[in-house]
C-alpha cells in the first residue's frame, strides 16, 4: 500500500488479457489458456489538495474526469455512470483500508482503444489494487463480477493457465509453442460484447462434466502440441463444445464458411476479437481486410 506524500508520484501497470480456451466454463471450474497483452493502462497517483481528482486517458485523449470530495461524494464530472462506478470502487477500498488516504489525483493511460474488450475494467481494478494493497479478486467480485482470470493475466508476464478449484484460484504461466503462434492472427470484430450480460446468459446454459472435461484436456494440449495442425483442431474441438452450450452458431460457419484455415472466438463469444490461423500472413491480412476489418495483431505484436 503506498501513502502518496508531497511532491512523489506512484506509478503502476496492468496489462490487458485475451482468453484463447476456456472461455464461459472457467466460472465452472473449467481450466482456461489467457494472453497477458502488450496494450494495457497506466496509473500515476499524485498528491492534491481537498478533492480527489480522477483523469482517464485513452491513446493520448482524455475521456472520463470526475472529481469528489473527502466523504466520496461527487462534485463534478462528464460521465456519471462511469463516476459512479469509480465512486463505489473507492467507497469498498475505503471500507476494506479506512485509514488510506484517497485524496489525491489520479491519471490513468490506456493505450488501446476501449472499445476493444481488451480489459479496461479489470485492468482498472489491478491498479486500484495495487495502490491500495486491497485483494483485487475481491474487489472483482464487488463490482464487475467475472471469473478472475483478467485480473490474474494483469499482472502476468506470459500466458497463463487459470482455473478456480475448491475455491482456491491456480494460476500458471505457461509458453506455446513458436510454431504455433507465429501462424495466429487476432482480429476485431468490432461489436464489444458486454461481459457481465454474456455472463449472465450463460448461467442458463447446461454445463456437464464431461464439458468441463473436454476444455481441461485441449487447455493441457495447446501447451504441449507442436504444429500448427494439432493446434487448429483444439481451436475447433472448443468451438464445437461452446457453439453446442451455448446455441449460437460458430463464427466460421456464420461469417468465414470460405476461409481456408481455423477461427476461434475469444472471450464473450461473438464480439470484441477473434483468432484466425494462417500460412501466410499477408494472404490472411488480405481476406479480413476485403472483409472490412482492418484492426489486426499477430501474436507477437498483441501478446505481451
Amino acid at each position: 500500500m503506498s501513502s502518496v506524500s508531497e511532491n512523489k508520484t506512484f506509478t503502476y501497470s496492468a496489462a490487458g488479457k485475451l482468453m484463447l480456451f476456456g472461455e464461459y466454463l472457467v466460472l465452472q471450474g473449467a481450466k482456461s489458456l489467457a494472453f497477458p497483452l502488450k496494450f494495457g493502462q497506466v496509473l500515476k497517483v499524485s498528491s492534491s489538495d481537498k478533492i480527489l481528482h480522477w483523469e482517464a486517458f485513452a491513446n493520448g485523449e482524455k475521456w472520463f474526469w470526475v472529481s469528489m470530495d473527502d466523504q466520496l461524494n461527487l462534485i463534478d464530472t462528464n460521465n456519471t455512470g462511469a463516476a459512479e462506478m469509480l465512486q463505489s470502487l473507492f467507497k469498498y477500498i475505503k471500507h476494506i483500508q479506512p485509514d488510506l488516504d484517497l485524496i489525491n489525483h489520479y491519471e490513468v493511460k490506456a493505450n488501446f482503444n476501449l472499445q476493444w474488450g481488451l480489459g479496461s475494467s479489470s485492468t482498472l481494478v489491478s491498479l486500484l489494487s495495487q495502490w491500495s494493497d486491497v485483494d483485487p479478486y475481491e474487489m472483482l467480485a464487488n463490482s464487475f463480477g467475472g471469473s478472475g482470470y483478467d485480473i490474474a493475466a494483469a499482472t502476468a508476464q506470459n500466458p497463463i493457465i487459470y482455473q478456480i478449484r475448491d475455491n482456491q484460484k491456480l494460476i500458471e504461466e505457461v509458453q506455446l509453442n513458436r510454431e504455433i503462434t507465429d501462424k495466429c492472427l487476432f482480429i476485431y470484430l468490432g461489436k464489444k460484447q458486454n461481459s457481465r450480460n454474456e455472463i449472465k446468459k450463460f448461467t442458463s446454459s447446461e454445463v456437464t462434466e464431461k464439458d468441463i472435461i473436454a476444455m481441461n484436456g485441449i487447455v493441457e494440449q495447446a501447451i504441449k502440441v507442436s504444429t500448427i495442425e494439432e493446434f487448429e483442431a483444439l481451436l475447433n474441438r472448443s468451438e464445437d463444445i461452446l457453439s453446442f452450450i451455448l446455441g449460437r452458431e460458430k463464427l466460421k460457419d456464420h461469417i468465414f464458411a470460405d476461409y481456408k484455415y481455423s477461427i476461434k472466438s475469444l472471450g464473450a463469444w461473438g464480439g470484441d476479437f477473434f483468432l484466425a490461423t494462417f500460412r501466410d500472413l499477408d494472404e490472411a491480412r488480405n481476406y479480413f481486410k476485403m472483409k472490412g476489418l482492418t484492426t489486426q495483431f499477430t501474436y507477437s505484436e498483441l501478446v505481451k
